[in-house]
């Protein structure tokens, strides 16, 4: 009894021993597993690894590991592989799959004998001879990630022991896979911040190198102003060499000789010869600037000495070391007028972004060239346009809609001074003008500025001044007329002089004509009063009625003959000599001439002559001339008078003798009256309006004038006045 009892204690205690053992082997393929697998392994790497240790504790001939992707369960990895179940990459279908089942319970599973198992899920593992089977739940932090499948081909293979250690295998294996993984994903993201940072990195001196690029740009076009020479120009592009290989730079540009002109910026290395210097002549046809020029191309050369392109200048850039160089075309509409020239001594120096760039640079150049050519054009015209209008003699006024005067010339301001009153810019210019220029002045500009043309109008001063007005309007950039120019030119004396000639060319055809007239009707005259003449030497025979008929014959002859003389004198204006003559004598010359003329229409000649007048010097037949053209003016005045009367008075009064032709006709209009002297003005239907305008060019031309005095309704009064000669 003691003995059998000692046996059964033993075998109890060598089980207890064995137990103990095995739980110790468990928890060193625990810790092991724990040691030997490391945050750098790969998800294969761990498996395999745990799948060596497992079997020196526990059999099986199958392995595999099943993970949740986006809520399918997936065969991960196998062992051994290429078993035809449960293979790699095999989605499991969660109604029949038994790895669902341990999911959806969180707990470990085992089939001891699936051979005789009526279940569905173990259908595939019979086909190829698993007989027992657990399977664990593989919990991490997160939550389940799926199972770990152990098989056997033998019955009864996995006890519950077994699924407790396995059970702690996959929670070690989930917490270092789950480590694993936050570690690859700290990697991941650590790579990712590493190349966001580089790639930032990058990016920031990218946009600093652009930004430097742009800031160059800016600072060459604040610095090329209107006003900027091209010396300064080709100055303002030393910043260059900050973003670009630019051991020489030149700016060359095509004169209006078809020479092209070097202005040189940097220049190599100061130990070399100045070859490329300011105003270095490039060859117009075969050099570098000449070729991009015409072909409108940039040219970059990597390699000067094994490049395709060979020009003149090459001598003197092997001189100065440069290996490598870019010639950029500079344009203006379409249109070459330049180019700029960087060299370097290194060879490929130019790459495509610092093509790009320079590209950028060459045609800000360009804009900022042609602003300064069509600013010194500008400047130019203005200043010619200055200089014409300071130049001009006429009067020049520029006023805008505000009636204020903008611009004005020396004639203007000579004007103005002369009458005290001196033009300021911005004074209104009805300030500056009399009060009769205003009205022509105003009605001048609203023309212009209403209808935006130009508008010419002649007005006559009252004190004899004529002017030539004009207005131009000047547009601004919205098509408005904003500004009109108006010029004012004194014509009184070529006005007068046009009139003198005309008055000659009309006078030289009627004294052609009255010379015609006098010369057809000399023969008849002569005729008559040379036949009077034979008569009168037989009077004896004639009773004396018939002589006074032969006398009066005679002298109307004579009379005629005297008229065209006297018409002929007239018309021609031929000169007389000046001789001492009595102004009644006057008178009654030329009433013989003209006084049966006036009396025949019903006027009566009241005469009123003064005795003892002095005498004066002057034509006899000029002065008569006056006084018949007075008279007949007289006479058309009275026509559909109730009162005819002409009164002849002479005189003298302050050193002056004078006639005074007096009428009682309708007088003379106010508007009519400043304009009477003037030639060809007339109011008659038939008149020639030269009569006044001799006579008082007669008048003037005898030191005298001829005075008007006029009453509407009642008549009007001229007056001839010679000076008497002083002893």
């Amino acid at each position: 009894m003691e003995k059998g009892h000692s046996n059964s204690k033993n075998m109890l205690l060598n089980s207890q021993l064995r137990e103990l053992i095995k739980r110790n082997m468990q928890l060193q393929i625990i810790n092991q597993i724990a040691k030997s697998i490391t945050l750098e392994m790969t998800f294969d790497e761990m498996i395999e690894d745990v799948a060596v240790k497992l079997q020196r504790i526990i059999s099986f001939d199958l392995m595999n590991l099943c993970m949740l992707e986006h809520g399918e369960l997936l065969v991960k990895r196998e062992l051994p592989k290429g078993t035809t179940v449960l293979k790699e990459g095999t989605v499991l279908d969660p109604q029949i799959s038994w790895a669902w089942e341990v999911i959806r319970k969180r707990h470990f599973s085992i089939r001891t004998d699936i051979q005789n198992d009526g279940q569905a899920y173990t259908r595939d593992l019979k086909t190829i001879g698993m007989k027992s089977m657990v399977i664990v739940p593989v919990i991490a932090r997160t939550g389940i990630i799926g199972t770990l499948n152990l098989g056997s081909k033998n019955v009864g293979e996995y006890t519950i022991d077994d699924a407790n250690f396995l059970q702690q295998v996959a929670d070690q294996l989930a917490l270092l896979a789950e480590d694993a993984r936050l570690y690859r994903e700290e990697i991941s993201l650590r790579k990712k911040w590493e190349d966001s940072y580089k790639m930032a990195t990058v990016l920031m001196q990218e946009m600093e190198k652009r930004n430097l690029q742009l800031e160059i740009i800016n600072k060459i076009a604040k610095n090329i102003t209107v006003e900027t020479s091209l010396e300064e120009i080709a100055g303002s592009l030393v910043e260059l060499n900050k973003v670009v290989a630019c051991d020489m730079l030149n700016l060359c540009f095509l004169e209006k000789e078809h020479s092209i002109i070097n202005n040189t910026v940097i220049e190599g290395d100061e130990t070399h010869d100045q070859s490329i210097s300011m105003c270095f002549i490039f060859d117009r046809v075969n050099s570098g600037p000449a070729r991009v020029m015409s072909e409108k191309r940039i040219i970059v050369r990597h390699n000067i000495f094994e490049d395709p392109y060979t020009f003149p200048e090459d001598i003197v850039l092997a001189h100065l070391n440069i290996k490598s160089q870019i010639i950029m075309p500079l344009f203006v509409k379409g249109e070459s007028i330049g180019a700029l020239i960087l060299g370097s001594h290194e060879p490929f120096s130019y790459k495509e972004e610092g093509i790009v760039f320079l590209r950028q640079v060459a045609d800000q150049l360009s804009l900022c060239i042609e602003n300064v050519r069509l600013y010194s054009e500008e400047s130019m015209n203005k200043r010619a346009w200055e200089e014409t209008f300071k130049a001009v003699t006429d009067m020049l006024i520029v006023i805008n809609r505000r009636c204020q005067i903008v611009r004005f010339n020396k004639a203007v301001l000579e004007l103005g001074r002369a009458r005290n009153i001196i033009p300021q810019v911005g004074q209104l210019w009805y300030e500056y003008f009399d009060p009769e220029q205003y009205d022509h002045v105003q009605s001048l500009l609203k023309e212009a500025f209403e209808k935006g043309q130009p508008v010419n109008k002649r007005i006559h001063l009252p004190n004899g001044v004529i002017w030539d007005l004009s207005s131009y309007p000047i547009y601004n950039k919205n098509s408005i007329v904003n500004e009109v120019v108006v010029s004012i030119r004194e014509v009184t004396e070529r006005v007068n002089m046009e009139a003198q000639l005309i008055q000659s060319a009309k006078l030289a055809a009627i004294g052609e004509i009255a010379s015609g007239i006098a010369h057809e009707l000399n023969s008849p005259l002569t005729a008559i009063i040379g036949n009077t003449l034979l008569l009168e030497r037989d009077a004896i025979i004639h009773p004396p009625e018939k002589g006074k008929l032969l006398d009066n014959i005679k002298k109307c002859g004579e009379r005629c003959k005297n008229i065209i003389l006297k018409l002929r004198a007239f018309v021609r204006q031929e000169k007389s000599s000046f001789e001492p003559i009595n102004m009644n004598d006057i008178v009654e010359g030329t009433l013989a001439l003209v006084a049966y003329e006036i009396e025949k229409n019903n006027i009566r000649i009241i005469k009123n002559f003064a005795g003892g007048l002095p005498e004066v010097t002057g034509s006899r037949q000029h002065l008569e001339q006056v006084l018949v053209n007075l008279l007949i003016n007289a006479r058309d005045s009275l026509q559909d008078r109730g009162i005819r009367n002409i009164y002849l008075t002479t005189g003298i009064e302050d050193r002056f003798v004078y006639i005074e032709v007096r009428d009682t006709g309708c007088g003379i209009e106010s508007e009519h009256l400043k304009k009477i002297f003037s030639p060809f003005y007339t109011t008659k239907v038939m008149g020639t309006g030269l009569g006044l305008s001799i006579s008082q060019n007669i008048a003037e031309a005898h030191g005298g004038k001829i005075a008007v005095e006029t009453e509407i309704g009642h008549g009007s009064k001229f007056s001839l006045m010679i000076p008497v000669e002083e002893e």
